[in-house]
Formats: structure tokens, C-alpha cells, sequence
């Protein structure tokens, strides 16, 4: 049999070895109890995520290049992954005609109006030789009329000196009285002739002023010339072709922003392209590549695992003690390293069940229980990703009692077993 050393076994029986194992096990005690006192601790939580679900938005061949299940996206990048068998060009075709349509009638009506510019610039010359002649013409005219004026005013000063000596010698018999009325017959003829040309030369500087402003009097102008009248339908034909290419301008602008967006819209049809974002792994794949996919049918889903998340459960007591925004602390069973959470949402036990896309089930809450979802902080690497980040690992959450309900409740505890006398109304007020 082994012979215990009388030293050792001195010290094993002596009062201060038996002191001390005791504040051993108090100290164990305490360390193991105290986190239960300072913090509020749910162990039954795991890890989530959100899914990002991705279905096919056009029918075709999905290529080889489809993503593996488990693949950590680290920065974004965008990747082919649908080739179009057979895309539809009956709507951008139609459109195309229409655009062809419309800007062969704008060059049509630039073609007029260039046309009639040149046509109104030759009738403008037109008519202003034709007004200039005319002015001409009137000038001469006048001048003839005073002319003509001039003539009869003198005839008629001869015919007035002749028609008095004519009634002077009827008078005194030398000749008839008919030769005397006839000289003043033919005098009162004379001075309508001479009243006639004064009135004509009054009509032709009437047509001098109105031919300078542009208005031809004489019979069978209508006014104005015939130069001026066809300027007046060429600008009503330039105001109707002006109209009408601002329309076919229009209308193949608008046809042309539609035909680059149909373009584009084809082309996407031809083929898409995934664009994955970064901090997400591939959850699950629903196709095999090189297979053929229909519009809408799911391919593959990805986790958010930049914000991942634990939906832990606690009393119903607890609801108002517990904001979102509170901060609290994270830790993967087997694990040793604690995270920084924040609490971001508190449902009631009779709330309605999540119907989010999640990576791991969410069960309902018990009776009497509410469910709390405290966001995890930190960047995901691509190590990580070997790991599907962790989501569906269990998990445990400590949240910050405040200190004045610590202590009060160390008070009450102590008060229990009657190790601190404290009188029955004293107390701490809790937060």
C-alpha cells in the first residue's frame, strides 16, 4: 500500500487546504452562476440568413457556368447564365418599319420645303419686277395724262377765244348763228376732254399709291399679281409641310429611343446575365447545367451572409426590457470567440409566422415566449464560405441586464437565504 507523505497529508488536513478547496468551489460556483444573474441567456439559438431566390426570367439553355452549391461570392461580378434558343424580333422589326416610314416623310417634306423656298424666292423676284413695272408704267401713264392735259387745256383756251369772236361777229351779222353755236358746242367739248384727263390722271395716281403698297387696282389682278398670289398658297403648303415634319420628327425620335430599348430588351432576351452580389454563398442549385429552363422556373438561391442573423426566444416579461437597437453577444456552440449583435426586431408569440426566404427553418414561437432576431456584425472571407458561414449552427446569446436589476437582484438573493439583513421595504428600484 502507498504511503502518503505526513507533509502532504499535513496539508491536506490542515484548515487553510480545506478553506481554500472551499473558496475553490464557491469561486466556481460564482463564475458559473454569474453570467445567468448579469446577462438574460437564450442557448437554444442558431444561425440564419435570408434568400435571395433567382428564377429564370426568359426561356433557353442554361450554360456551363453555373454556379456550384457552396460557392462564397467575395466581390460582385456578373456571370452568363441563360442563352436564348429562340427570341422574338416581330415587335422590334415593326418598329424599325415605322422609324424607316417616318423619316423618309421628314426627307420627303425637307425636299418641299427646300423646293418651295426656291420657288418663293423666284415668284418674290417675279413680283417685284412686276411691281416694279407697273409703277413704271403708271409714271409714263400720268405723265401722258398731263400731256394730254395740257393739249386740251390750250385747245380749250382756243376754242374759247374763237367762240367769242364767233358771237361778236354773229351779233353784228357778219356770220349765222349756227356757226356760233357750233363753235360753243365744240368749246364745251373741249373742256370735257380736259376734265376727263384731269379725272384720269386723279385714277392713275389713285393706282400709283396703292401699286407702291403693294395693291394693283386694274381689272383682272384680284389686287395682286399672280406671282404674289401663288407666294400666298406656297407659305399656307410651307406652314402645312413645317406641321407635318415636326410631327415626323417627333414621331421618329420617339421611335428611335424605342427601338434602342426593344434592342436592349431583345438582347437581354438573347441571354442573361447573373449579377451576384458579394458577401453571399450559393445555398442551394435547382438545375443542372446545360439543361433547358422555362420562363420562371427556379435555379438556384443565395445566402446573405453579410447579414446574418439569431432568432432566440425569451419570457414574455422580457418583451419591454428588450429594444431593437439593443446590443448583445454571440457565440457558436463549440466555439470560444464572442461577436458583437445588435438587436434589430421583437415579435410577440402571437405573431404571424415569418414568411421570409430563411436558410434555416424558423420554428414557431411557444406560448407565453416572444422571438428575438439579434443581427450578427462582422465580414465574411471566403474561408467562411467552406463553412456555408455557419448558418444553421447553434448558438448562444447573452443579453445586457442593466445594472440596477443585477444588484437588486443579488439583494433579493441574498435577502432569501439570509446571508445580508435587509429590512422588507428596502430595495433597489429596478431600471
Amino acid at each position: 500500500m502507498m504511503q502518503i507523505p505526513k507533509n502532504l497529508e499535513a496539508f491536506v488536513r490542515s484548515r487553510a487546504a480545506r478553506l481554500g478547496l472551499a473558496m475553490l468551489f464557491i469561486a466556481v460556483s460564482v463564475w458559473a452562476f454569474v453570467p445567468y444573474i448579469t446577462y438574460r441567456i437564450a442557448p437554444s439559438a442558431f444561425i440564419n440568413a435570408e434568400l435571395m431566390r433567382v428564377t429564370a426570367p426568359i426561356a433557353g439553355k442554361l450554360t456551363q457556368e453555373l454556379p456550384r452549391k457552396g460557392r462564397f461570392i467575395t466581390e460582385p461580378e456578373k456571370l452568363p447564365l441563360i442563352e436564348s434558343r429562340a427570341t422574338d424580333r416581330r415587335h422590334l422589326q415593326d418598329l424599325e418599319r415605322q422609324y424607316n416610314t417616318a423619316k423618309e416623310k421628314a426627307e420627303l417634306a425637307r425636299a418641299q420645303l427646300t423646293e418651295i423656298t426656291q420657288t418663293d424666292s423666284d415668284l418674290e423676284k417675279r413680283t417685284a419686277a412686276y411691281r416694279a413695272g407697273m409703277l413704271d408704267r403708271l409714271a409714263h401713264e400720268i405723265e401722258e395724262a398731263d400731256a394730254e392735259k395740257l393739249g386740251c387745256l390750250a385747245e380749250a383756251n382756243q376754242r374759247r377765244d374763237v367762240g367769242s369772236r364767233m358771237e361778236a361777229l354773229a351779233k353784228s351779222g357778219t356770220v349765222s348763228q349756227i356757226r356760233s353755236a357750233e363753235a360753243l358746242a365744240t368749246q364745251e367739248a373741249t373742256s370735257t376732254r380736259c376734265r376727263m384727263a384731269h379725272a384720269r390722271i386723279q385714277r392713275l395716281k389713285t393706282e400709283l399709291v396703292a401699286a407702291q403698297d403693294g395693291v394693283f387696282l386694274r381689272d383682272g389682278s384680284n389686287d395682286v399679281p399672280y406671282s404674289q398670289q401663288q407666294r400666298d398658297r406656297l407659305i399656307l403648303r410651307r406652314q402645312e409641310l413645317q406641321t407635318q415634319l415636326l410631327q415626323d420628327t417627333s414621331q421618329f425620335d420617339r421611335l428611335a429611343a424605342d427601338i434602342d430599348e426593344e434592342r436592349n430588351r431583345v438582347e437581354r432576351m438573347d441571354h442573361y446575365e447573373l449579377a451576384m452580389p458579394a458577401s453571399h454563398i450559393v445555398w442551394s442549385v435547382a438545375a443542372s447545367a446545360g439543361s433547358a429552363v422555362t420562363e420562371g422556373q427556379t435555379l438556384l438561391d443565395f445566402a446573405d451572409c453579410g447579414r446574418r442573423f439569431v432568432a432566440v426566444e425569451l419570457p414574455e416579461r422580457d418583451f419591454e426590457q428588450i429594444k431593437a437597437g439593443d446590443t448583445a453577444k454571440v457565440r457558436l456552440i463549440g466555439g470560444s470567440e464572442w461577436s458583437d449583435g445588435k438587436v434589430r426586431q421583437v415579435r410577440g408569440s402571437a405573431a404571424r409566422s415569418d414568411e421570409r426566404l430563411l436558410a434555416a427553418q424558423v420554428p414557431a414561437p411557444n406560448a407565453g415566449n416572444v422571438t428575438v432576431e439579434v443581427e450578427i456584425a462582422g465580414t465574411m472571407t471566403a474561408a467562411d464560405g467552406d463553412r456555408f458561414c455557419n448558418i444553421g449552427r447553434l448558438a448562444e446569446v447573452r443579453f445586457h441586464r442593466p445594472i440596477l436589476r443585477v444588484a437588486d437582484a443579488y439583494f433579493r438573493l441574498w435577502r432569501w437565504f439570509h446571508i445580508l439583513p435587509i429590512p422588507m421595504h428596502t430595495s433597489i428600484a429596478s431600471n
